[in-house]
């Protein structure tokens, strides 16, 4: 189980709103950056994190950056508008 901070939610949020919804509509790794003010590598981390848990998963690469989509619970979240546990 894993509990969403703001910041996880922020990122679930940004990734809708940009619909970031597919395989081929996602977001790279410098665009999640550009609003969480973090580290490419805690931004790293916290999407691998938003990952195992089932709220993303890794679309396809632009060029050599790694991209990010929202799965089924992702967009549920962010539409209850909820941060609580999974």
């Amino acid at each position: 189980m894993m509990e969403l901070t703001r910041a996880d939610y922020a990122v679930l949020k940004f990734l809708k709103k940009r619909n970031c919804v597919t395989h081929f509509r996602s977001a790279t790794l410098q665009e999640i950056m550009s609003i969480t003010s973090n580290s490419r590598p805690t931004t790293y981390r916290r999407m691998m994190n938003l990952r195992k848990y089932g709220y993303v998963e890794k679309g396809c690469k632009a060029i050599n950056a790694d991209t990010f989509y929202l799965l089924e619970k992702g967009i549920k979240i962010v539409e209850i508008g909820g941060m609580g546990n999974d």
